[in-house]
């Protein structure tokens, strides 16, 4: 097998939060290009039309003078993005307009690098092509199975599977220097389904990886709502579970949604957690924005479970790896400091 047994984190020479905080410019930026998706998995808010009827906002795609504002923004950062994820809640390839996006992303010269997570169910050799020529540094393939019969059952959708399969394989062969990863939830497969995982992907990818389904996701239940037993001691990567306080999301990255609103962090599917508006003001206001400054305080005081989003959010313990609540007092006072010193 060529590819490389690991998670799509890149835990290798990672900046240390507690040195970095406070940053002027985000490290991450999530950007939802289709708030819709076409596949209804179990385990995912998007599956569930009830969820969706209950919402207050509609499902849509960017359009891309709104992208295009949105770059423009970034040129007021002291530093370039380190990476813009093209992906939230949706399916990033229904918005048409994604290969022109990642190109002007990359022609902007803010950005350092472009990735996305996929169902790859609309891959063909030709989007592919225009998605690697465009500039896309990295591609996060997600399987929800090794059959078509898996799909159905967990996406709720009916997938052609083989030829799946083989625009994965044509993507790997075509890649030029776009990395592969692909994972698939293992809380469904048996040795024999894992072991065809591997067999079928394992020479057409960078990286590859069984992950675990975690209830990451607030006002969620996805051990209800896919059926599945949460366990207690490893979370989405492998990693050992802890229990910590604070968030380090909104501590280096925000997400903005495809109609423009932006959620404090990625996890916020409902739009709930809302912090400002890129229709109406710009980026660097917004991450600097009193609500993104409480929000972090309120973090850092130990307050986070009076907050009724982030209170059940389980993001925190189970994908996040970073952990900066040893050094919640220090950060406290720098981030008070700082805001004392804006307003002087």
């Amino acid at each position: 097998m060529k590819a490389e047994i690991k998670s799509k984190l890149n835990l290798e020479q990672r900046v240390l939060l507690q040195d970095a905080i406070p940053l002027e410019t985000p490290f991450l930026l999530y950007v939802d290009p289709s708030s819709a998706c076409n596949f209804r998995c179990t385990f995912c808010p998007t599956g569930h039309t009830d969820l969706l009827k209950a919402s207050e906002y509609k499902r849509s795609v960017m359009r891309i003078e709104l992208f295009k504002k949105l770059l423009q923004d970034l040129e007021a950062f002291p530093q370039p993005l380190k990476v813009m994820r093209m992906n939230k809640i949706g399916e990033p390839l229904l918005n048409k307009e994604l290969p022109a996006m990642i190109a002007l992303a990359k022609a902007c010269g803010r950005v350092q690098s472009i990735d996305l997570a996929t169902n790859a169910s609309m891959f063909s050799p030709e989007l592919l092509t225009r998605l690697v020529d465009a500039g896309l540094d990295r591609m996060n393939v997600s399987l929800e199975g090794v059959t078509r019969e898996q799909y159905a059952q967990h996406a709720k959708v009916d997938v052609d599977f083989d030829r799946l399969v083989d625009n994965i394989r044509w993507l790997y062969a075509h890649r030029r220097q776009c990395e592969v990863t692909i994972k698939i939830p293992g809380d469904y497969l048996s040795e024999q389904d894992r072991q065809r995982f591997f067999d079928l992907f394992g020479d057409y990818c960078d990286r590859i990886f069984v992950e675990k389904l975690s209830p990451i996701w607030p006002e969620f239940d996805v051990a209800q709502r896919a059926g599945v037993a949460m366990e207690e001691r490893e979370g989405q990567y492998r990693q050992t579970l802890l229990e910590k306080d604070v968030c380090t999301y909104i501590f280096y990255a925000m997400a903005v949604n495809a109609d423009g609103t932006v959620s404090a962090c990625c996890p916020d599917w409902d739009q709930k957690l809302l912090v400002g508006d890129l229709n109406s003001t710009s980026l660097k206001d917004i991450w600097h924005s009193p609500a993104m400054h409480n929000l972090r305080l309120q973090h850092l005081r130990g307050a986070r479970r009076d907050n009724p989003l982030c209170k059940g959010c389980g993001h925190i313990k189970h994908a996040q790896v970073d952990n900066i609540d040893a050094y919640k007092r220090q950060l406290l006072d720098k981030l008070e400091c700082h805001s004392a010193a804006d307003l002087g």
